[in-house]
């Protein structure tokens, strides 16, 4: 038996455990957040007349998209790296939208 750490562990409990702490690689989040950046972006757009949600998400789909375009896996798919620039443009125009909102509706109140 090549185990004689815990002897007392049966067969069955120790491959489960070895499964369990098994280290993996991390996975690569690249394409993950090249669809976050579209969605938040997205949302921007929907959002810009709530005061600062839009511009907020803008912010963060502009983040999401910088960090998704910097990651190798997205430089080398063309696909990915298209979603987390159209992402990026979106969150540009959530933020701009929103900001014309504010601007234009914080003397009003």
């Amino acid at each position: 038996m090549p185990h004689t750490v815990h002897p007392h562990i049966s067969d069955a409990a120790r491959d489960l455990r070895e499964k369990l702490w098994v280290r993996k690689a991390p996975k690569l989040l690249g394409p993950y957040l090249s669809d976050t950046a579209i969605m938040l972006g997205a949302l921007s757009i929907v959002t810009f007349w709530a005061f600062g949600v839009g511009v907020a998400l803008g912010v963060g789909a502009v983040v999401a998209g910088i960090v998704a375009a910097r990651q190798p896996d997205v430089q080398d798919n063309e696909s990915a790296s298209l979603k987390a620039l159209l992402g990026m443009l979106a969150g540009v125009f959530g933020i701009v939208a929103g900001v014309i909102f504010l601007a234009s509706a914080l003397p009003n109140l």
